[in-house]
């Protein structure tokens, strides 16, 4: 008999001392594993991703487990006692179920491998949305190389086209002169002919006057000779008047 209590006597106390350290080996890597870890009410906390954690029907280690929720099991916590537990509401499958676990082994904040994949996700989408970015430039850069070429091409038109423009202002102005010489020269030119047909006119009138004057003196010079020619002949024997 005194064999059997003295055993039973030894069991609580491994069971405490299990217990016990239990405790200390929770609360120690609770502590190390999230140094921002602390639980409070009406704020949403997730499951440590160390270990699966218990949750318990009680704000103790005594009392009975629950079940075991997995890393990164997200929770409401409805009540934080003094203690250090928390009474938490979770779901599974589409039913809620309330219980108690270690405020220690709450995280204010999604675990790591939860992070990991929902940064992973954000990487990806950032990866693909600079993707269609530097495709996007690069549709840009063929664009603006050919905007530059053809405005390359417009500006050298341009400035042909000012230079045809420069010339043809530059003709244009030596034709309004020319316009106006020649418009000079056809009056010049007029008046030459006015002045030639005057010319031609007194030409002809001296040209009559002077046949005139030639007739005229031919006339006289031959009225002269023809006098000479009387006063100056020998004088015929005068024939009778029978003899005519």
């Amino acid at each position: 008999m005194k064999k059997s209590n003295s055993f039973n006597a030894i069991i609580p106390n491994v069971s405490k001392g299990i217990l016990v350290a239990s405790i200390l080996v929770l609360s120690t890597f609770g502590m190390l594993s999230a140094s921002n870890a602390v639980a409070a009410s009406g704020y949403t906390h997730y499951v440590t991703d160390s270990i699966k954690v218990p949750v318990r029907s009680g704000p103790s280690y005594k009392h009975k487990i629950h079940r075991m929720l997995e890393t990164g099991t997200p929770v409401s916590i409805l009540e934080v006692n003094k203690d250090g537990w928390s009474q938490i509401q979770y779901k599974i499958d589409n039913s809620t179920y309330t219980g108690w676990m270690a405020s220690s082994t709450l995280l204010n904040q999604p675990v790591a491998k939860v992070r990991l994949e929902q940064q992973i996700a954000k990487t990806s989408s950032v990866e693909k949305k600079l993707n269609e970015l530097q495709q996007e430039l690069s549709t840009l850069q063929t664009r603006f190389t050919i905007t530059d070429s053809a405005l390359s091409t417009i500006k050298q038109e341009k400035f042909e086209l000012t230079q045809a423009l420069t010339h043809l202002k530059t003709i244009s102005s030596n034709s309004v002169l020319l316009d106006k010489q020649n418009q000079d020269m056809k009056q010049r030119l007029s008046q030459l002919e006015s002045q030639n047909a005057i010319m031609t006119e007194q030409i002809e009138q001296s040209g009559d006057s002077l046949k005139r004057q030639w007739f005229l003196t031919g006339g006289g010079v031959l009225l002269l000779g023809l006098l000479l020619g009387r006063f100056f002949r020998t004088p015929n024997k005068r024939k009778k008047w029978g003899e005519i």
